[in-house]
């Protein structure tokens, strides 16, 4: 039985349990004060002490999550912080929403979720303190991601970004490479690398049932350089079509390293069938296999313990850079969505929610590394590499941002893409034939 059916099925006898004993006494609608659209006042539930978390951080992602959670119990004594983490984190909050049994709060990794739990009145809209907070310690587009039809329901804490192009430090500047500043001069590096007898750019998409998922990642990097960002939510939204002249632009741009002659290592019918995280590594072989790979900022955990241990010295990185002048880029982002679950909008829940918004609850999961926040404000020091102080920096100066396009897409658009990007790579079908395919996916 596979992994997911079981947490599924231990779910399902859990709440079945829950069914058979008797019922417990709903908590007093008292406590502290909420503001509604109108701005009167409403009651929210009793202080009860206790805030319980579902999310998807597990493994040293939850030890670092936890000590977030320890620095803002030993500031609030007498509340207790419970989370639970889980791989299968879309089944577990379904099937716990569905049973009545939502937890306080919940780290949403993909913004798709949310935004359908709080169509479907879910979700508690954020308060006057909690925008507060993101009117202080963020910039203006992030409470914009995290609202749902212009309400604001999410609070951002750690995130990433995407679009980092990663090089070998020491090789490069020992060639006297330049890091480039403008699609024409990213161009003519990988003019000049070719002449190096090593291939400018590794790659690898291969990843089981989703290979692909890299590719879309390079097309979304390409559109938020190339279109305006409402053009961008227009083609997530499905409003534009793939055959459009503004997304099949953004394949030929990419086309121009993928399918052209030289670029990438061992050609282009290698890139389909080598893993994600392999195509990583072949960044620094001995000898070198290559001298860019475009990969976001989680990149350094696929990399050989050696280097991990030696990042600075090893490995640089620059974010993709403007391809038309006119229109200002925007950053990839994912980032995790913490939301109040109705019927749970104590003073104590609330409290928390404002926490993650402070620059205090950044600081021991940047020192401890492996996370970048949002905060303005922040102290990049404290991040123990150059390179996330870097990209952290990046990310907090970025006016402009939006979420992984095909995440966001409809789920049969979205493997259309991943199928669609590698059945043009592999050169199984033509462009025109791999997007025709895709837009027939969601007809």
């Amino acid at each position: 039985m596979k992994a997911r059916s079981i947490v599924v099925l231990l779910l399902l006898v859990t709440l079945l349990l829950a069914a058979c004993s008797p019922a417990a006494t709903p908590a007093p609608e008292t406590g502290g004060d909420s503001t509604d659209a109108g701005g009167e006042t409403t009651e929210a539930g009793a202080d009860t002490g206790e805030v319980t978390i579902l999310g998807a951080f597990t493994g040293a992602e939850e030890s670092a999550f936890n000590q977030t959670i320890a620095d803002f119990e030993a500031a609030n004594s007498g509340i207790n912080i419970t989370y639970v983490g889980t791989n299968d984190f879309d089944t577990a909050i379904s099937i716990r929403v569905e049973a009545d049994d939502a937890p306080d709060i919940a780290a949403f990794p993909q913004p798709g979720g949310a935004a359908r739990l709080a169509r479907a009145g879910e979700l508690v809209p954020l308060w006057d303190e909690a925008l507060a907070a993101y009117q202080t310690n963020y910039a203006p587009v992030w409470q914009e991601l995290g609202s749902v039809d212009g309400t604001p329901y999410g609070m951002f804490h750690r995130v990433n970004a995407k679009g980092w192009i990663w090089y070998n430090k020491l090789a490069f500047e020992a060639a006297g490479y330049t890091v480039p500043t403008t699609w024409e001069e990213l161009t003519a590096l990988t003019e000049e690398m070719k002449a190096s007898g090593t291939a400018p750019w590794c790659e690898g998409i291969a990843a089981g049932d989703a290979t692909g998922w890299k590719g879309t990642d390079w097309i979304e990097n390409i559109m938020l350089r190339s279109v305006p960002v409402e053009t961008y939510d227009q083609w997530v939204a499905g409003d534009v079509k793939f055959s459009s002249p503004e997304v099949k632009a953004a394949f030929e741009l990419l086309g121009s390293i993928w399918t052209a002659p030289d670029p990438v290592y061992g050609g282009q019918q290698r890139t389909a069938f080598t893993d994600v995280p392999l195509g990583a590594t072949h960044l620094l072989t001995h000898p070198d296999s290559c001298w860019l790979h475009m990969q976001g900022s989680f990149v350094t955990g696929f990399l050989q313990e050696d280097v991990q241990a030696n990042l600075d010295e090893q490995l640089g990185v620059f974010i993709m850079p403007s391809i038309n002048p006119d229109i200002p880029p925007a950053l990839e982002i994912g980032g995790d969505i913490f939301v109040v679950l109705q019927g749970n909008d104590r003073p104590e829940v609330r409290k928390f929610i404002e926490f993650l918004g402070t620059l205090e609850s950044t600081t021991s999961w940047a020192q401890t590394g492996g996370a970048l926040f949002p905060h303005r404000g922040q102290d990049f020091s404290i991040y123990p590499t150059e390179i996330e102080r870097n990209m952290a920096q990046t990310i907090v100066e970025a006016e402009s941002a939006r979420f992984d396009g095909s995440d966001n897409m409809v789920s049969e658009t979205n493997r259309a893409f991943w199928k669609g990007i590698t059945d043009w790579v592999t050169g199984g079908r033509t462009l025109d034939e791999a997007l025709g395919d895709i837009d027939a996916a969601t007809q």
